[in-house]
């Protein structure tokens, strides 16, 4: 009996001894890998967390007079065809429209100011997007249009605004579309999907 109560006895220390192994490496192990891994996020030297594709946006805004789309003078009365035209966004570079804005000279609120903008391209009103403004009254004559959109424009399609009002043909009318233009190269610029 004394041979095998010093065989467990070694053997309880052998297991007693891997045991305390065990319960301390993974401690030294983790506190390495964290030294390793340590982000410092401070001033003097800031961790980069920018979207690459909202660093890579480029602010659009294009302004235009409106002419009449079919005599090419002055817009006059109501008249539907009120055309601004717009800068064409530039090969490699998808346009989003953000907001429509516009001041117009008019001689009532009779109809109310209201319009779409639509692709050069396009013969119909598929993908257009509408937007309405506001009458200021009679003692000013002018109406506005400010409205929050959503519209995705690709490379090289030509946009156009139509506003329909009853304009003084006296004034000239301007419109102005903000937004921002997308890297291409950056984002990919799938097909945009109708």
């Amino acid at each position: 009996m004394p041979i095998g109560k010093r065989l467990l006895m070694g053997v309880g220390a052998i297991l007693a001894a891997a045991l305390l192994l065990v319960l301390a490496s993974p401690k030294s192990a983790h506190a390495l890998v964290a030294t390793l891994v340590q982000v410092a996020n401070t001033t003097a030297n800031p961790a980069v967390t920018l979207d690459a594709d909202k660093a890579t946006r480029i602010p659009y805004q294009s302004s235009s007079q409106g002419v009449d789309a079919i005599t090419g003078g002055p817009c006059n009365g109501v008249d539907a065809n009120c055309v601004f035209g717009l800068i064409t966004a530039p090969s490699g570079y998808r346009l989003v429209v953000e907001n429509i804005s516009a001041y117009l000279y008019v001689s009532s609120g009779n109809p109310a100011p209201s319009g779409v903008m639509l692709s050069g391209a396009a013969s119909t009103l598929q993908g257009a997007t509408f937007f309405y403004g506001s009458y200021l009254g009679s003692n000013f004559q002018a109406a506005i249009i400010n409205q929050s959109v959503k519209r995705y424009v690709n490379a090289g399609d030509g946009q156009y605004l139509f506003i329909t009002a009853d304009f003084r043909h006296d004034y000239n009318h301007y419109a102005t579309v903000t937004g921002y233009l997308e890297d291409c190269a950056v984002t990919g610029c799938p097909p945009i999907q109708n």
